[in-house]
């Protein structure tokens, strides 16, 4: 049996994203070599992740500060990103999202 997860954005999440976005952006445009597909396939990736939460949300690792919440890891270049969310029944809350490299949410 292959239930599905309904996968429901806030507006933090969006809000992430969208900085994720910006900043991928203006890495780009400083670049020496710019990469004018890289948002592109960072939207992909993000898909592909949201693809992921959608069949099995459960298999992504617990945060360790707030056990109740969960993390996928969102491969991209040469890092990604992590998304947290929430699993309520048959939904999945995206949270939040920051770069790999940053510490925490916000």
């Amino acid at each position: 049996m292959s239930d599905r997860y309904r996968v429901i954005p806030t507006v933090s999440f969006q809000d992430d994203v969208e900085r994720l976005e910006e900043d991928i952006i203006q890495r780009e445009l400083a670049s020496e070599t710019p990469d004018e597909t890289c948002i592109f396939r960072f939207r992909e990736a993000m898909e592909r992740a949201m693809g992921v939460l959608s069949f099995a949300p459960h298999t992504c690792r617990r945060c360790e500060e707030q056990r109740e919440f969960r993390e996928l890891i969102v491969p991209f270049g040469h890092g990604g990103c992590v998304v947290l969310f929430a699993i309520r029944d048959v939904d999945v809350l995206l949270l939040a999202a920051r770069d790999q490299h940053e510490h925490d949410y916000r």
